[in-house]
């Protein structure tokens, strides 16, 4: 009986909790995606075992759950604030591209103020550079066969001081940003404080990007940097620089984007040119057919060959909130692409690789839905 009273008393508190907090923000919205389904592959490995088959979460978008809030302060200024998490559909583990997490908010953790000056925000933040680039690559920077594979090799090894388990930079712990969204115009710029003891500079990272779109045309800049992890060491450790540009006829879009993404220091000495191609069609069916060409190059020390990709993709859209998807795609890999090769699906299929000197196919299906 007390067991129950006590329950019941912590209920009625957090009751009046939720009610003074509700009364203090604007607005509080929970959201999230769900993205799973199945693929299936030959050439499973280095070297090849043979055909897998499994089932695939994050093919398109990565599932994920977040709460975000504003609150309006006057003079034109809104506080905001947005938690958001990864996880995995087909065992419910914590997960965000290519990254398995221990945090709850692994994406995301920041506050921000914000006016028609622009915004500002404060703790762990998607990387503005990612954000511009999504306007130009061929897939919209979508979990497998996209350059997407690529911001996360190369900054696999970021973000880890003090940082629990989270690897790759494309989310920035430790951050303050300022963005600014005006008339098709987005710029986004980050420091990333490194906390280490006895120096400014390690762990330390940067990043700007900058979009624009009118009249249907569209072009992009990226750059993004970290330094390592030790006083011993404040080399860099990655460095990126993407541009692309695109345009919209209406029904029919062309995208077409190069990066170069350099990680010297994590992995030895890779250094990933890309470039790729994408075209969309919209059906008057309701469903969009993208088809996308890449051609990646690793110029590292220990590598010299390249990869090649065509992917096709259709998704079909049931409702606002919810779609069918399907893609094949066939990708090549030398004996020596060494990281021109995840092209794959790092972010979405991590169970077995591109056999190296093989062309691996993959088909995938699955249903996305949005809340």
């Amino acid at each position: 009986m007390i067991l129950k009273k006590t329950l019941c008393s912590l209920a009625v508190l957090g009751a009046f909790a939720a009610a003074g907090s509700a009364q203090a923000q604007s607005s509080v919205t929970l959201y999230g995606i769900i993205d799973a389904g199945f693929m299936t592959q030959n050439n499973s490995g280095t070297p090849s075992a043979g055909r897998t088959t499994g089932f695939v979460d994050g093919q398109l978008l990565p599932s994920i759950y977040g709460m975000k809030g504003s609150e309006d302060i006057g003079d034109g200024m809104k506080v905001g604030f947005n938690l958001e998490g990864g996880f995995n559909a087909g065992n419910g583990t914590h997960n965000s591209p290519g990254v398995y997490q221990s945090q709850i908010f692994g994406r995301e953790a920041k506050v921000t103020l914000g006016g028609d000056w622009g915004t500002v925000g404060a703790g762990m933040q998607v990387d503005p550079g990612i954000i511009a680039s999504i306007a130009t690559e061929p897939r919209g920077l979508a979990d497998s066969f996209s350059m997407l594979e690529y911001w996360i090799m190369a900054t696999v090894g970021n973000n880890q001081a003090g940082g629990g388990a989270l690897g790759g930079g494309i989310f920035d712990q430790n951050a303050l940003t300022y963005t600014y969204t005006h008339s098709g115009l987005y710029v986004g710029v980050e420091y990333g404080f490194g906390g280490i003891a006895g120096s400014t500079s390690a762990n330390q990272t940067e990043s700007v990007g900058v979009s624009y779109s009118y009249a249907g045309f569209v072009v992009s800049g990226s750059y993004a940097k970290a330094n390592g992890l030790s006083t011993t060491n404040t080399t860099t450790s990655s460095q990126i620089g993407v541009f692309g540009l695109g345009y919209d006829f209406g029904n029919f879009a062309v995208r077409g984007q190069y990066g170069e993404f350099k990680s010297p220091n994590i992995i030895p000495g890779s250094d990933v040119k890309a470039w790729g191609v994408g075209f969309d069609w919209k059906t008057s069916i309701g469903n969009k057919i993208n088809l996308s060409y890449y051609d990646a190059k690793d110029d590292g020390p220990l590598s010299g060959g390249k990869t090649t990709a065509i992917a096709l993709m259709d998704i079909y859209a049931l409702s606002k909130r919810t779609q069918l998807f399907a893609q094949f795609a066939d990708i090549k890999a030398d004996a020596n692409a060494g990281i021109s090769a995840f092209i794959g699906g790092v972010g979405a299929y991590t169970a077995a690789g591109n056999s190296a000197g093989e062309t691996t196919s993959y088909f995938g299906v699955g249903i996305q839905h949005s809340f």
